[in-house]
This record gives C-alpha cells, sequence and structure tokens, in this order.
C-alpha cells in the first residue's frame, strides 16, 4: 500500500466571513497547510447555508458573528439543523457574554477571538474536527467563572443586552419597539425576555417589572 493511501484526508473549512482582507488571510492559512483545506468560502449567511443544504462537502464551519442580513448565531442554528454533524468554530471580535452563549446554545463548539494566532486557529480546527471545543483563554475563563457561581448569583446575573430589554419592557415597550430601538429581530427580543423571565423566577411582564424595580436593575 502506498503512503498516499494512508495519508489521512484534509479537514475541510467552510469559511463564512464579510471582511474580504480577513477572508483572504484565512484562505491563505487553509491552503497552506496539508492537513486542512478550504471547502468554500462565502462574505453573507445567505450562500454558505444554501450550500451545505445542497450538499457541500465540509467538515467545520469557520463562523464570523456579525454578517449581513442574517446574523452568525442564526446561520450557526440553521446549519445544525441542515447537519447535525458539522462542528462549528466561531472567529470574532465580540466576548461579551451575549454574543458566547448565544453562539454556544446555538451550536458552535469553538469560540476564538480574531486576534488569535494564525497557528492556534489551525490547531483549533484540527482539534473541533476530533471532538473538542476550543476556546480563546479570556473566553475559557469566562465560561470557567460562569459556572462557578452559586446557582442563586446565576439566577439574578443579567446579561448587558438583557438589561437593556428589560429597561425598554418595564417603560411599556412592544417586542417591535424593543427589537428596533436595539436592532434585534423579534425573535431575538422574545429569547431574551424568555431568559429574564427565568432568571428573575417571573411568569410575566408586570412580575418582571416588579422585580426588576425592587432588586434595582432599573429605575
Amino acid at each position: 500500500m502506498s503512503t498516499d493511501c494512508l495519508r489521512s484526508s484534509p479537514v475541510r473549512v467552510l469559511l463564512v466571513e464579510d471582511d474580504p482582507d480577513v477572508a483572504k488571510d484565512l484562505a491563505l492559512l487553509l491552503e497552506g497547510r496539508s492537513d486542512l483545506a478550504l471547502a468554500s468560502a462565502f462574505g453573507a449567511a445567505e450562500p454558505a447555508l444554501a450550500a451545505i443544504q445542497r450538499g457541500l462537502d465540509a467538515d467545520v464551519a469557520l463562523v464570523d458573528l456579525r454578517l449581513p442580513r442574517m446574523s452568525g448565531e442564526e446561520l450557526i442554528r440553521k446549519l445544525k439543523v441542515a447537519r447535525a454533524d458539522l462542528e462549528i468554530v466561531v472567529l470574532t471580535v465580540f466576548e461579551d457574554d451575549e454574543s458566547l452563549y448565544g453562539a454556544l446554545r446555538a451550536g458552535a463548539s469553538g469560540y476564538l477571538l480574531k486576534d488569535a494566532p494564525r497557528s492556534e486557529l489551525a490547531g483549533a480546527i484540527l482539534q473541533v474536527h476530533r471532538g473538542g471545543a476550543p476556546m480563546s483563554p479570556s473566553i475559557a475563563r469566562r465560561v470557567l467563572l460562569e459556572f462557578r457561581q452559586p446557582p442563586q448569583a446565576k439566577a439574578f446575573a443579567l446579561t448587558a443586552r438583557e438589561r437593556e430589554v428589560l429597561d425598554l419592557l418595564t417603560k411599556g415597550a412592544s417586542y417591535p419597539l424593543i427589537g428596533k430601538a436595539l436592532a434585534i429581530s423579534i425573535s431575538t427580543v422574545q429569547s431574551h425576555i424568555r431568559a429574564i423571565y427565568r432568571k428573575l423566577e417571573v411568569c410575566t411582564k408586570a412580575e418582571a417589572t416588579a422585580e426588576a424595580y425592587k432588586r434595582g436593575i432599573v429605575r
């Protein structure tokens, strides 16, 4: 048997990045390695999703969160529906709780910041393909600190965006108005409100408002 037959196939990567310079840099990284290969690259979520739905041969998707039209988080969720076995690594500049936990809940298996060394990024793609969950050090520490909090403390810890939603909600804003004010979709507003209700242990807008004032979350 020849050595070519023994050599493992490269991990094929779907790249979704709307910044042309970053996309070019990443493409060069993937094409310059024997253990990685660029399956395809897109500057928006919709064509990337369509490619996967048509059967694009990819093992790992490298996804930016801030994309035109459909967000990276929504894309991750839809990619996992289309291909449950597709591993997804987020590559972003955002390290806030909302972005991090939103992406992980949507189905991402890794979360890297864009300032990560390129060698670290290549290693992360290989790691997630082997079943790992690669994260930038600051992100991994944030996740650990979250799990170290006692249950009661975690229940009351609203993210910055949840506080913004709650503030508008207590002022009588409707879901569409909240979405417009914060430039997010109504479904995202609803997701935030469900999280707020769960953390405040309430079931209605009136109860949420009362708890918000009682705890000094809004004034």
